[in-house]
């Protein structure tokens, strides 16, 4: 089975999704952007599993191109560390300066594993 990770920059956070052949980022998509729909299946998961309650007007922007390459790297480098056994529907996230989460000295979240 063919996996492949996908990328999507949301105003707030970067968001890796593990798709397959039998996975893909457009079953998730019907009349949004991509972003739009990531940005809501994220912040409607969170709130399900309690993980945080998001209220999308108090998210801070960041803007900060390298601060996403980071983001994208420190996904990578937890991927290698520990690689998913099958490609399920998973998505691997990293929030930028964001002040309701607890951040490490790069300015990011560790990655969360949804």
């Amino acid at each position: 089975m063919k996996q492949e990770l996908k990328y999507i920059d949301l105003s707030w956070a970067v968001v890796a999704m593990c798709e397959s052949d039998s996975f893909t980022i457009d079953q998730l998509v019907h009349d949004d952007s991509v972003e739009q729909a990531v940005e809501r299946y994220i912040i409607g998961y969170m709130a399900f599993w309690q993980i945080a309650f998001i209220e999308k007007e108090r998210l801070v922007p960041c803007d900060d191109e390298t601060l996403r390459a980071a983001a994208r790297s420190k996904i990578d480098r937890y991927i290698v560390e520990h690689p998913p056994v099958e490609c399920l529907p998973r998505f691997y996230i990293v929030l930028l300066q964001q002040s309701f989460a607890p951040l490490e000295l790069d300015g990011m979240t560790r990655v969360y594993q949804l």
